[in-house]
């Protein structure tokens, strides 16, 4: 049995560091962190709590029922003075009999069921409840977009690293292998010392960078990590590549897609927001109307010398009450027309700033549309650019060790084809995050 524990705990140890350990492509890593984020948790919890608020606001309306008991037990009973002609005729004027009413001991309990009949408030809270809950949901997703671009950046961010990693890899072991040649070729007399200290500067630089580098990707997946809602030292493994979000972000139909304003979630949160403003408007106008509300109350009392209320000789005298209540508003000293005004001007201001939402929202969409398609062609550029300069960098290194070049020249090659490299791979990156912005705007 002992061996069998053993095995089961490491089986059950192997299976959680494989699931720790599984890939993630991009679309896992945006499923998973809009599960896990702490910001979508807490706006699906937002979500939950205006339903609720809803429900709370409309109980309100409903018949309510409140149930009560009393217990008292008089140590001193109060007493009260009498005419002592009460009891007797000939009694002197100015004499009094002390009296005790009651017993010592009393108990009560009542029952009362209320009743809402009008009420203007209550009625425009009831619809602002209800537009509530749609700010909140409006609220997710936004928030589900914004976590979708950052785990869109993050994971892009952390691909950057790694392929740049390789290429950087890739240049220190060229310039490796150049340095070791030059170093030859210096002691046979062929080149001067300055080549040989002009490569030496470009491989220290170059590791440096590598050094740079490496740091820079455990703080990408850490970032990633924090983005998904998971421990931001836990292990992961990305299976998408630069290359793979390229294919998957090369979508030039999604150029062609109108934008519809009534689809894009920044439009529906600001229209929401004016509905909210003019039920506020709505509120404040229906506190001038009455309030009538009905009761209706039921109970039992109960009265003795010592605590005998629930013996069968007990007698209990019921009680019961039915009744109407208006509460009408007449004079505020124009404190509720102060509240009306001030509601307007909310009201009109939202109805401005839902305006102005759309005129940016329409400018957004062209802005951000044309920087996709600029990415598109900026990529091709990049792509060609890193080309030629691999070629040119070819060339010098062939001119240098031909001895027709020089050190300057070939150094001046490979600055400029590491600068591409990089503008290739940050094009890649851009078409990306302008693909995933333009179909937020859109609503897809």
């Amino acid at each position: 049995m002992k061996y069998l524990y053993v095995l089961a705990f490491m089986l059950t140890m192997q299976l959680s560091g494989a699931q720790e350990q599984a890939g993630f492509s991009l679309r896992d890593a945006i499923n998973y962190g809009l599960s896990h984020n702490d910001k979508v948790l807490q706006a699906r919890n937002n979500l939950l709590k205006a339903r609720k608020k809803v429900w709370e606001t409309t109980a309100i309306g409903l018949p309510q029922i409140d149930a009560s008991a009393a217990y008292q037990n008089f140590i001193k009973q109060p007493v009260q003075l009498l005419p002592a002609r009460i009891f007797n005729p000939q009694a002197p004027d100015g004499t009094y009999i002390p009296v005790k009413f009651g017993t010592d001991q009393n108990m009560k309990w009542s029952a009362t069921l209320k009743q809402l009949i009008f009420n203007g408030s209550y009625l425009v809270g009831l619809q602002s409840s209800r537009t509530y809950k749609k700010i909140t949901e409006n609220a997710l997703v936004k928030t589900r977009q914004k976590i979708k671009e950052a785990i869109v950046s993050a994971y892009g961010n952390a691909l950057l690293t790694d392929e740049s990693l390789k290429i950087m890899k890739k240049n220190i072991a060229v310039v490796e292998k150049n340095l070791f040649e030059v170093k030859q070729m210096y002691q046979n007399g062929l080149v001067e010392q300055t080549d040989v200290e002009q490569l030496q500067i470009t491989l220290s630089n170059l590791k440096n960078q590598f050094d740079y580098l490496q740091r820079m990707k455990v703080v990408a997946y850490q970032m990633l990590n924090y983005t998904l809602g998971r421990l931001v030292d836990a292990p992961l493994h990305l299976t998408d590549t630069l290359d793979s979000l390229k294919e998957q972000s090369m979508q030039l139909d999604l150029l062609q897609k109108p934008f519809v304003p009534e689809k894009n979630i920044d439009y529906l949160m600001a229209k929401n927001q004016q509905k909210a403003k003019k039920l506020q408007l709505k509120y404040e106008k229906s506190k001038a109307l009455p309030t009538i509300a009905a009761f209706v109350n039921y109970g039992k009392n109960a009265y003795n010398n010592s605590f005998d209320f629930f013996k069968d000789n007990q007698s209990w005298y019921e009680q019961s009450l039915f009744g109407i209540t208006v509460n009408l508003p007449i004079f505020s000293s124009f404190g509720r027309s102060a509240k009306v005004k001030q509601a307007k001007l909310d009201y009109e201001n939202a109805r401005i700033a839902f305006a102005a939402k759309q005129k940016e929202l329409t400018l957004k969409y062209h802005q951000t549309k044309a920087a996709l398609e600029h990415s598109f062609k900026n990529y091709k550029v990049a792509r060609q650019n890193m080309a030629l300069a691999e070629k040119i960098e070819h060339k010098e290194t062939i001119k240098f060790k031909e001895g027709i070049g020089n050190s300057f020249q070939l150094n001046q090659a490979r600055m400029q084809l590491y600068q591409t490299q990089q503008q290739y791979l940050k094009s890649i990156i851009e078409i990306v995050n302008n693909k995933i912005a333009l179909e937020n705007l859109l609503g897809l």
